[in-house]
């Protein structure tokens, strides 16, 4: 099939998705390669600024171009070629406001090109001295026992931010900070979406000091515990909290909790589970539990790498909800086509380390964005 005919099946395929409208179709117009585009501020416009393009592909990383921002927030500028996803090719553009950098999501299909382009910054909110108090939306702990070692802990923390504007720190200070359980120990940051360097572990605190944008942000921290039986504090609000003990392990309970189905997060790799909800100053303290007959373990939409990644368990529907047969395993193939690619993305990012460069920053928090808005968007 020639390229032509390629592309041309292409976007059948998206007018048939709603991805693109159907006259794009019988024109066959090749896409323009021009990035038109509007930088907001808040629910305004961004009225000055200067808007930085990059591109990174297999081959070429790097700015590409820049454009100054319209009184309207509008900005325009060409790229080199029209995205080819053959090639690997991603754009995407960011804008600095207030000393904050600020991305748009990444542009990988010709397609994207006919919508504006759209960059959401923020004015600034001052936390105040210690930190903001920013609420858990969900937090995820993982307890798997090591031969000889005591018990390795994967802390799973996502926050939301629900302010009008970025909290950021005042000098020397913090835009966030939580307590993590007594008894961790050699505690680090093992991933964030934000400015790297920008959390670290404090006399037993996740610490963070780099802006917090609206929004839900991620954040994981590793460490050691000799037993499994946490005392887990919650000074500020957790809407949801589950423990994840893989098995073999000790049973165990906790009044402030109750037992969830087991989770089997890779073949050969059972956690048993429990959950709480709407939790606020007080500390959840794990004992040993009595020996009880358990759920059955029910496969879950979710691998355990993706898991660590942040992006936390994905709950089976109720037996009482059970969509069509077809339709279910549609969503779920395309579920676990999503998780796999964020799961690939987020090892091929991690293997950068502080070798990774802005335009690798950037391309990979816009893709990862992009990446978790579909699967959002699949319920």
């Amino acid at each position: 099939m020639s390229r032509a005919l390629g592309r041309s099946a292409l976007l059948v395929l998206l007018v048939a998705a709603g991805l693109a409208p159907a006259g794009g179709v019988r024109a066959q117009v090749p896409a323009e390669p021009v990035l038109r585009g509007r930088a907001l501020l808040g629910d305004s416009v961004l009225r000055s600024g200067t808007v930085v393009l990059h591109r990174v592909s297999e081959s070429i990383q790097g700015e590409v171009d820049s454009a100054r921002v319209a009184t309207d927030g509008s900005f325009s500028m060409r790229l080199p070629a029209v995205p080819d996803p053959e090639r690997s090719d991603v754009y995407f553009a960011s804008v600095r406001h207030a000393g904050i950098l600020y991305f748009g999501k990444a542009i990988t299909l010709p397609v994207q090109l006919d919508s504006v382009y759209l960059i959401q910054t923020h004015d600034t909110v001052m936390a105040p001295d210690g930190g903001g108090d920013i609420p858990v939306k969900g937090r995820s702990i993982f307890l798997e026992q090591v031969e000889d070692a005591g018990w390795q802990v994967t802390d799973v923390f996502e926050v939301l931010n629900d302010r009008p504007g970025t909290l950021v720190a005042l000098e020397g200070g913090l835009t966030w900070s939580h307590p993590l359980p007594d008894g961790a120990l050699n505690a680090e940051i093992a991933q964030t979406d934000l400015v790297a360097g920008g959390a670290e572990v404090r006399d037993g605190w996740l610490a963070v000091t780099a802006p917090i944008p609206p929004g839900e942000r991620l954040f994981i921290v590793r460490y050691s515990v000799p037993d499994p039986f946490l005392a887990i504090p919650l000074p500020t609000r957790t809407d949801a909290l589950e423990i994840l003990v893989r098995e073999p392990g000790p049973l165990l309970e906790s009044p402030a909790l109750r037992p969830g189905e087991p989770a089997e997060l890779q073949p050969g790799a059972t956690f048993r589970r429990l959950t709480g909800a709407a939790l606020q100053g007080t500390v959840v303290r794990l004992t040993e539990g009595r020996a009880a007959s358990q759920p059955p373990v029910r496969w879950m939409a979710v691998t355990l790498a993706l898991l660590l990644a942040g992006v936390g368990l994905w709950a089976t529907r109720s037996a009482s909800v059970v969509p069509a047969r077809g339709a279910s395993q549609a969503a779920a193939q395309n579920r676990r086509a999503l998780i796999l690619e964020v799961a690939r993305l987020d090892e091929a990012f991690a293997s950068r380390g502080a070798a990774a460069t802005p335009e690798e920053r950037g391309a990979y928090e816009a893709r990862r964005r992009e990446l978790l808005r579909r699967l959002g968007a699949l319920g």
